[in-house]
């Protein structure tokens, strides 16, 4: 219950510190047990009503493609391999996304209301469709409450517009803009149940729909390097998601394949016109030569028109290919000034033009292309890269309109060139017969006119196999499954381990909490975190139910705390005979007055002449204590009304003197200042061994300071869960300034707390008996929870 006073060196122990916040903690388990079991319950509560959530994904595989794609006949479309990056931009596009919600229909999201479950969407679970009025706009995100009243009748409650209404199934609604009806999903759709649920439904705007899926939507290559890519998505409704990821998937592919159709359809076409020209050409020629077999019979071309035949033939094959040639780099010209697409240009190899430049060039095109519509798939026009794709664009098809331009002017050259060698021929010819030099004409334009048109023909027929083997360049692997969807939330048995860490948790930070705001003094250690001035005693709660529980319980615990602060004044007083204690503290309340009875009461018991002073002129307690005249008091001796022997009166108690305050004087101060002050200490000296001063609160007015140069000891009381920590520093300024000697702390009103720390003894320190039973008769406390729960196990606590 008391102790020694403390060493000034040990403050402030920080491992100390930490067990007493444990101690403390512990003292609070009926927070912890409540915390823990509202938190338990509360994460079973939010695991029962919490909309579920739910992850599942599908693969595609992406085939390798090399730089140049051959087909039939060697025919080169120089389809670039598409990188696996530009594919999943593709993939999480917003026209992709935009066009698979479209085709689903996602307009209209049907809910179910639950109680605690806020927009519980079912889906195509929902026993009723909405059949939309198209002519009208519809609101947008309004829930449209359907109450079902009978398999014929459903009510319409629209809230925002205070709107309630019974129509029949199929029967149309409408009100501003909305206009709809209802109907059952199908045959089986009506259930007696659904009377008793409340549906609505609620009309999306297609944006908030695609954004929705393209937040969700995530894709990765599994495994790294491979052309495998994985379409993962989280949400509510399983069945909802599977069909969006599975018709993504489906549209990409569809997309793929009629981009590759699309470039053999541009192919296909220019042939076709190619054809449509020779064929009227060849058609003439077929003509003119049976014409003229029928009106000459037999006619013979001579070794000189033979030969001049061939060099004609071969002269004008060189002028249709260069005016093929020709007519092909004005159809790119006109093609890049009508600003078609990279993948409607035909590639050089097409029509036999070895040209490796332009080639590379509309490759570079296709790239560049690729790369701007992915960027139109998802981003903004305006940002940064796609202004310099589009520089970019620009750039290439200058360089082939300057590259085509070119070969335009390099090939009507040429032609003019073949045109002069012609002539030249054609004028060799004339020189021969009429006949023969008919006949070689005729014969010269149907030769080049059937190869020009078996060419076209083999290339037209290559063009269509192409067509027709044209396959995705996507795979499917494994579609969106609902019934593989993985549980992502709520996380059933990590939410209820959460509660409890949450319910360890709250406690916890409640205890810092109330600690880092309670500016009272709680134990010793707060008073020693803050002074080295000596702790003198500590005194229990008093439970004897008088203020002289000294004199009158002789065996209470509480006695036992006075007798070791005897003890220890002892000590700290020793080699003076006669000893004067001053007894204060720092506002009222505080228990000086009842330390200063039982002190003065425990010293006379040890048979030492005592004498207990009330000293507080202002506010003295000591005459409610004891029932003795307070007219002949202190004020009396100082102002002169009285002498030293009238003041001093026997009490009750053997060897213990009283010395009231008397009647409130108007200057309390200046009489505790003056000489007759001195004169009565000087006497009491003579006839006591130990006079206990109880003066005023030193926070209040300054009288137990005046005292200083009389007395041999200060004790100054602080009380339990009461004394402001404050109060320390006032003790320190007071000790620096040299105003107190021998001060020491009295710790009053220790209430023993179970399990925060005061179970070493004493109840409060290292001695024996306060708060252990050792006194029987005021042992009064009872068993903690944990006493119970050790006892019920048989353990003994140390």
């Amino acid at each position: 219950m008391t102790e020694d006073y403390n060493n000034p060196e040990d403050t402030g122990n920080k491992g100390f510190e930490i067990k007493k916040f444990f101690f403390k903690a512990v003292s609070y388990w009926y927070l912890f047990v409540l915390s823990i079991i509202i938190s338990f319950f509360a994460a079973r509560w939010i695991n029962k009503h919490a909309i579920p959530t739910y992850g599942l994904h599908a693969t595609v595989m992406l085939k390798n493609e090399s730089n140049e794609e051959e087909v039939a006949g060697g025919l080169t479309l120089f389809a670039k391999r598409k990188n696996i990056d530009t594919q999943m931009g593709i993939l999480k596009s917003y026209s992709l996304s935009k066009e698979a919600v479209e085709e689903l229909n996602f307009k209209t999201s049907y809910f179910q209301d639950e109680r605690f479950k806020k927009n519980y969407e079912i889906y195509n679970k929902s026993p009723f469709v909405v059949n939309l009025d198209t002519t009208y706009h519809q609101y947008n995100n309004i829930p449209v409450y359907v109450i079902f009243q009978s398999k014929d009748k459903v009510k319409i409650i629209i809230e925002p517009f205070g709107v309630e209404k019974i129509i029949g199934i199929g029967q149309q609604f409408k009100y501003k803009d909305f206009s709809f009806n209802i109907t059952f999903r199908d045959s089986l759709s009506y259930t007696p149940s659904i009377l008793e649920n409340k549906y609505f439904f609620i009309k999306n705007t297609v944006n908030s729909i695609v954004q929705d899926y393209l937040y969700r939507l995530e894709i990765e290559v599994s495994p790294e390097r491979s052309s495998i890519l994985w379409l993962w998505m989280v949400g509510t409704v399983p069945q909802k998601d599977a069909d969006y990821l599975n018709k993504v998937i489906e549209i990409y592919i569809r997309n793929g394949l009629n981009e590759k159709n699309q470039k053999a359809k541009s192919i296909i076409k220019f042939i076709d016109e190619q054809l449509e020209s020779v064929s009227d050409s060849l058609k003439v020629t077929e003509n003119n030569m049976q014409i003229f077999k029928q009106k000459n019979r037999s006619v013979d071309i001579s070794n000189e028109g033979m030969l001049l035949l061939t060099k004609l033939t071969e002269l004008q094959k060189y002028e249709e290919t260069q005016k093929k040639k020709l007519s092909y780099y004005k159809y790119i010209k006109a093609q890049l000034n009508n600003n078609k697409v990279a993948n409607s240009l035909t590639a050089p190899t097409v029509m036999d033009i070895n040209d490796p430049v332009l080639l590379s060039y509309l490759e570079k095109l296709t790239e560049a292309v690729t790369q701007r519509d992915e960027l139109d798939f998802s981003v903004r026009s305006d940002i940064p890269i796609s202004e310099k794709l589009d520089l970019q664009i620009q750039n290439i098809q200058n360089q082939i309109r300057i590259h085509s331009q070119k070969n335009i002017d390099v090939t009507e050259n040429e032609i003019q060139t073949v045109n002069r060698n012609i002539a030249k021929v054609n004028s060799d010819i004339n020189r021969l017969p009429v006949s023969e030099r008919q006949i070689i004409n005729i014969q010269r334009k149907f030769n080049i006119n059937d190869e020009i048109y078996t060419l076209l023909l083999r290339r037209r027929t290559e063009a269509a196999i192409t067509q027709a083997s044209n396959k995705a360049d996507t795979k499917m692997l494994d579609p969106a499954r609902p019934e593989t969807a993985e549980k992502k939330s709520p996380d059933t048995g990590g939410n209820t381990k959460k509660g409890i860490l949450f319910g360890l948790l709250i406690p916890i930070l409640l205890i810092i909490v109330l600690e880092f705001f309670n500016n009272k003094i709680e134990d010793k250690s707060d008073i020693e975190s803050r002074t080295n001035i000596p702790i003198y005693g500590t005194v229990g709660k008093n439970k004897t139910k008088t203020n002289l529980a000294a004199a009158k319980h002789p065996k209470a615990p509480i006695t036992e705390a006075f007798r070791a602060l005897r003890t220890n004044m002892q000590f700290v007083l020793k080699g003076k005979e006669k000893k004067i204690i001053v007894v204060s503290s720092s506002v009222s309340g505080e228990g000086k007055s009842f330390i200063s009875v039982n002190l003065a009461s425990v010293i006379a018991l040890s048979e030492k002449k005592t004498l207990l002073v009330g000293l507080d002129l202002r506010k003295s307690k000591l005459q409610n204590e004891f029932t003795y005249n307070n007219q002949n008091g202190i004020s009396s001796f100082l102002v002169n009304r009285c002498n030293f022997d009238d003041v001093i009166q026997k009490s009750s108690i053997e060897h213990l003197s009283l010395a009231l305050s008397g009647p409130i004087p108007p200057n309390p101060a200046e009489l505790i200042e003056s000489e007759k002050m001195k004169e009565f200490f000087t006497k009491a000296m003579k006839k006591f061994d130990y006079i206990i001063v109880d003066t005023p609160p030193i926070a209040v007015v300054t009288d137990a300071l005046l005292l200083n140069e009389i007395a041999d000891a200060f004790l100054y009381v602080v009380r339990q869960s009461f004394s402001s920590k404050n109060v320390i520093k006032l003790l320190e300024d007071a000790k620096k300034e040299g105003n107190l000697k021998n001060i020491g702390i009295i710790l009053n009103d220790v209430e023993i707390k179970k399990g925060y720390g005061y179970s070493h003894g004493y109840g409060y320190g290292y001695g024996y008996g306060y708060g252990q039973g050792y006194y029987g008769e005021f042992d009064d406390q009872k068993d903690s929870f944990i006493d119970k729960f050790l006892k019920s196990l048989k353990i003994k606590k140390s």
